[in-house]
């Protein structure tokens, strides 16, 4: 998930900001507070760009003088950015707070597919909630009760999920 992030992080910030250098990609990761909720290490962000080159996903954009190469999203790079983001927001086997990635970058989605999406994840947190619930009456039930805080952890946070997803909705449906 880490290299995905990475990945959907330094294409996003090219496609937004092109063109711009590696240096630019780092300060604008942390203009946007990144470190708050991922690490994204320098060199890792040099990585994806020798990846997105090579995969022509992103190219420089000047004459190959400077000193800093700037680089701007090709075509393939803003769809693969579009997949990645819709690959993220159907996800079936997530974390609570996993869409702050795609959040940076959601007018690369239409809304109907943000829409369709969120629906989609409510219903699967639904599921998740209802499963997690059966695990916390067993836990508390069979072992200690430092075990069942953990899984009552994870409800809470899908909990939050579902909720901010709703609401996300509820807004999104307001704004059109």
């Amino acid at each position: 998930m880490a290299k995905q992030t990475t990945r959907i992080m330094v294409l996003g910030v090219i496609a937004y900001r092109q063109p711009i250098s590696g240096y630019g990609i780092e300060k604008a990761l942390r203009e946007w507070a990144v470190d708050r909720w991922t690490t994204i290490a320098p060199a890792s962000i040099y990585q994806q760009l020798r990846s997105l080159n090579a995969a022509t996903l992103i190219e420089p954009a000047g004459d190959g003088s400077a000193r800093a190469v700037d680089y701007r999203c090709t075509g393939n790079g803003l769809e693969e950015l579009r997949r990645l983001l819709l690959s993220l927001l159907n996800e079936t086997d997530f974390q609570p707070l996993s869409l702050i990635p795609l959040l940076h970058f959601t007018p690369s989605l239409t809304l109907g597919e943000l829409t369709e999406g969120l629906g989609r994840r409510v219903a699967l947190v639904e599921e998740l909630l209802s499963y997690e619930a059966e695990v916390i009456a067993r836990s508390e039930a069979s072992g200690p009760s430092h075990v069942a805080e953990i899984f009552r952890l994870t409800w809470e946070g899908y909990r939050a999920d579902r909720a901010w997803c709703c609401g996300f909705l509820d807004r999104l449906a307001a704004s059109s």
